[in-house]
């Protein structure tokens, strides 16, 4: 999850006008800590805006060997990641279940005129993680008067 994050905002840096956190009201208790992200440090989750292009349909739009994205409730999509070096699953695995993994819930939507990919996550999660960044997704589109796209992936 890091890379691709890192990855998106290195390559973000690179486009004009690009998807700003600014451009959006945040949710209670969330700060902005860049451009493209703010975060709750009380819940530990993370909420991203960033441009639809192509460089997120690549990174955040596909299923690859370690990165999963299925359809979800009301036209999000819900993620996980692994995050974690082979050795140090296998003794997180055997210890606690989950931890290592991200889990999220992403969504294509406009706002003022513009798409962007609004994606709302937690790392070191477990599945039941997936309602909390749903719930704080659907807050964050009541708050900026937002709807998801359906069918957009």
């Amino acid at each position: 999850m890091i890379k691709k994050i890192f990855a998106l905002l290195l390559l973000s840096f690179l486009v004009i006008g690009a998807a700003s956190a600014a451009d959006f009201k945040l949710n209670d208790g969330f700060e902005q800590v860049t451009e493209f992200f703010s975060t709750n440090n009380e819940t530990g989750m993370t909420i991203c805006t960033w441009d639809y292009d192509d460089n997120v349909k690549e990174y955040y739009l596909q299923n690859d060997t370690d990165y999963i994205i299925v359809e979800g409730d009301n036209n999000t999509y819900n993620t996980t990641e692994h995050t974690s070096s082979e050795m140090g699953d296998v003794m997180n695995y055997m210890t606690s279940g989950n931890i290592g993994l991200s889990y999220g819930v992403l969504e294509i939507a406009e706002h003022n005129g513009n798409k962007y990919v609004i994606y709302a996550y937690m790392e070191k999660a477990t599945p039941d993680d997936w309602k909390a960044c749903y719930d704080e997704l659907m807050k964050f589109n009541e708050n900026n008067n937002i709807e998801p796209i359906a069918d957009a992936i």
